[in-house]
């Protein structure tokens, strides 16, 4: 098999994006002993820069929290709600925002980003992490012509699910996995990033107006707050980055799809294990009592064909992390804790 497989991309419009009116931080702004540089990110909740810490060299990324319609910069540089009516939902953001610093702080998993500090400054807070190089899942697919073989899938998708698997033990939710939060870096590893709408598996700790959503990733329970998430909330959005990879598309949005777009078995079983293939599309189920529960039972069914036998396996073999030692388990109870 070839490291690429052709596929049948589709011409789509492009659609006018609206213009970015945020007011960036400017170029050296010195912020708690971090030189801002440059913006490299713009998300709808925070704009991203490439900063360095002036007492080592090192160099950093600074996560500012600034959601694009409810917050506006000062001349002081201090972020402020747009209205008074926005201010409920900006404060929201904001304990969700220190809720994802608090997360990460805690995670230790090796396909987990790892975080430096965190601050509150500006009347607003920073999440300041590790620059790492590499490049998005996304921004790698859009690049070629052709798909990820089924080789390439399994060395993407299987730390994702290690890391995925660690969450949900502790009862935390990621609850926003898609392309351009998976990390590729020059070593072939893949990270996980961007916490910033992971929650506690306990669904009155739902904050009621904030949610992160991502159409065509996110399942049709994170639509309707009645519906219960967990596990298999992940596993869509996991399922719906699989098949982005595989079909160079992304799935329609989930609560206009009752039907479930899946991927042809019988076109896909030519460059794809068959039980692969059904893995990711009963992942994609519009009823999540169709889907796989936890990650475990996915990740045995994806890898029917190939020659690791469990996730578990691979994590000892690939990742040097066993998820039975000690250190793991306290890591875990550390975690729950924090969780809880």
């Amino acid at each position: 098999m070839t490291s690429l497989i052709p596929i049948r991309k589709t011409t789509q419009p492009t659609k006018r994006r609206k213009k970015d009116a945020r007011v960036a931080l400017d170029e050296n702004t010195i912020l708690d002993g971090y030189r801002i540089g440059k913006v490299i990110g713009r998300g709808s909740f925070s704009l991203v820069y490439s900063a360095v810490e002036m007492s080592t060299g090192q160099e950093v990324v600074v996560k500012e929290y600034y959601p694009q319609h409810y917050a506006k910069r000062q001349d002081d540089n201090k972020i402020a709600p747009r209205s008074i009516r926005k201010e409920l939902v900006f404060r929201e953001g904001l304990k969700q925002f220190y809720n994802e610093a608090l997360a990460i702080k805690n995670i230790k998993h090796p396909n987990v980003l790892d975080t430096c500090s965190f601050s509150q400054l500006n009347n607003t807070a920073y999440l300041i992490s590790f620059n790492l190089n590499g490049r998005d899942l996304k921004w790698f697919v859009n690049s070629f012509d052709d798909a990820l073989n089924e080789t390439l899938l399994l060395k993407v998708f299987l730390p994702i699910l290690s890391a995925l698997h660690f969450l949900h033990k502790a009862k935390l939710l990621h609850l926003d996995i898609k392309p351009a939060n998976i990390l590729l870096q020059p070593d072939g590893q893949s990270l996980l990033l961007d916490f910033g709408a992971s929650q506690s598996m306990d669904s009155s700790k739902r904050i009621s107006k904030y949610r992160t959503l991502s159409h065509g990733y996110a399942p049709p329970e994170q639509y309707d707050r009645k519906r219960e998430l967990g596990p298999w909330t992940d596993l869509y959005a996991t399922a719906a980055s699989m098949y982005y990879c595989i079909a160079g598309k992304m799935p329609p949005k989930s609560k206009d799809n009752i039907a479930a777009t899946k991927l042809d078995v019988k076109y896909y079983s030519a460059h794809y294990h068959p039980s692969l293939i059904n893995a990711v599309n009963r992942c994609l189920a519009h009823d999540e009592s169709e889907r796989f529960d936890n990650v475990d039972d996915f990740a045995a069914a994806i890898l029917s064909g190939s020659k690791w036998e469990s996730l578990a396996q691979y994590e000892k073999a690939f990742l040097n992390y066993d998820r039975e030692a000690p250190a793991t388990k306290q890591l875990l109870g550390d975690l729950t804790q924090y969780a809880a």
